[in-house]
């Protein structure tokens, strides 16, 4: 089974990061993650389930690599939510740093990689995967927006069945070829996804 993040960080392993830890040890975390390449009606049912939920007292993380994933970040500037931004290299040679800066500044971000600061390039595939393995064992839950059936997020979930079971997956009709079992994120009434994130906060600090 996979080490939650804070087992990690207190076993000291090789974990780096800039700005406050408290956005992921006093609020609920919810990652985020979204196969690449989504389409259009996706894409606008997503915003508009983010345009609902950014105020939330909760903190949103998510490698903000996939076009829909920047736009959700997009979305989440304007909000009160905290942003925990995990990239796929080292801390000084992230793409979104100067995104991280406009959250950093109001004490609502933080940068956190397994990779140190000299790592300009990762494999595209172990980069990529370790960065999500490690933003997944941080969250309390995760959001799904787009998965495909076959691709990174999906081989993910199948392999590590812990992350699987605290999965959402946004109930549009384009993830309905998902086989896998998961919650589901309804479009129009975040509730269950934000109780169930507090649930699993209060677990974890408990």
């Amino acid at each position: 089974m996979k080490k939650s993040f804070l087992s990690i960080l207190n076993q000291r392993k090789r974990i780096f990061y800039a700005g406050s830890l408290d956005i992921i040890k006093k609020y609920p975390v919810i990652g985020v993650l979204a196969s690449g390449k989504a389409p259009g009606t996706v894409v606008w049912d997503t915003y508009r389930f983010f345009y609902s939920i950014r105020d939330e007292e909760v903190t949103f993380a998510g490698g903000w690599h996939s076009p829909l994933e920047k736009g959700i970040l997009d979305a989440l500037i304007e909000g009160k939510a905290n942003v925990a931004f995990f990239p796929a290299k080292g801390l000084k040679n992230s793409g979104f740093k100067q995104k991280f800066i406009q959250f950093d500044k109001r004490s609502r971000g933080v940068m956190i990689s397994p990779f140190p600061d000299e790592v300009t390039k990762v494999d595209r595939q172990k980069g990529p995967r370790l960065r999500n393995e490690l933003l997944a064992s941080t969250s309390d839950v995760l959001l799904i927006p787009y998965i495909k059936p076959n691709g990174m997020l999906a081989r993910m979930l199948k392999t590590y069945r812990p992350f699987l079971n605290k999965t959402f997956i946004l109930n549009h009709p384009e993830n309905e070829s998902f086989e896998l079992t998961t919650q589901r994120a309804n479009i129009d009434n975040p509730s269950d996804l934000l109780e169930s994130a507090q649930k699993a906060f209060i677990k974890r600090t408990s």
